[in-house]
């Protein structure tokens, strides 16, 4: 009578302990009960770029108004200098040019703030050597920055650097511009690192 009594006892304890298997094995279970992975912070801009022996790979990561610029630069397949900085606002796009013909090439970066005038930046650097300099774009002035809201575009052709903007008149409001528009040309001359303005000129749009 022993043998029967027992072998009933193992089999209730087994169907009691199959709902228990299947439950923990339950893939539902184990999707709500996972570590979320971590979402890796998103490229807003990359651009690889060579000049002469010189290979620049510029990115920035980040949303919003403030984002991190990463700068990686190689010299004859050396690495020349590995930087990260912060930068306010959207990098738009990037040229490596020598613009004064030397043996030192230039990087720069054109950026978009964050505000509604969408106000330019130029980030600037010559590379020299085993180093690197900042290079500078004065503030408009005079004659040229009449009507200037912001709202400005840079690209390089040739061995000037054109900055672009929309002419505001008096009673423009911020959205409609209606002025035509103004390009300024900037030279960088030989061993300086502040670009000079060198003309401007008007079209209408």
């Amino acid at each position: 009578m022993k043998a029967p009594v027992v072998s009933l006892l193992l089999v209730l304890l087994s169907a009691c302990d199959a709902p228990r298997a299947t439950e923990a094995s339950d893939p539902a279970t184990l999707r709500a009960t996972a570590t979320p992975i971590a979402t890796a912070t998103p490229v807003s801009f990359r651009k690889e770029l060579r000049e002469g022996t010189h290979r620049f790979v510029l990115q920035t990561t980040g949303e919003g108004s403030q984002r991190q610029m990463e700068l990686r630069v190689e010299k004859d397949g050396k690495e020349l200098i590995t930087n990260t900085q912060a930068v306010e606002g959207t990098v738009e796009d990037a040229v490596a040019t020598n613009l004064n013909n030397d043996d030192s090439p230039e990087l720069l970066v054109f950026i978009t703030d964050a505000g509604s005038g969408s106000y330019g930046q130029l980030l600037g650097y010559e590379f020299k050597g085993q180093g690197r300099r900042p290079l500078s774009l004065p503030e408009l002035s005079g004659a040229a920055a009449k009507g200037y809201q912001g709202h400005d575009t840079f690209k390089v052709e040739g061995q000037e650097v054109v900055r672009t903007f929309p002419i505001f008149l008096d009673a423009d409001p911020n959205c409609c511009p209606s002025g035509g528009q103004r390009s300024v040309l900037y030279k960088l001359p030989t061993g300086s690192t502040v670009f000079q303005q060198v003309s401007y000129r008007n079209q209408a749009r």
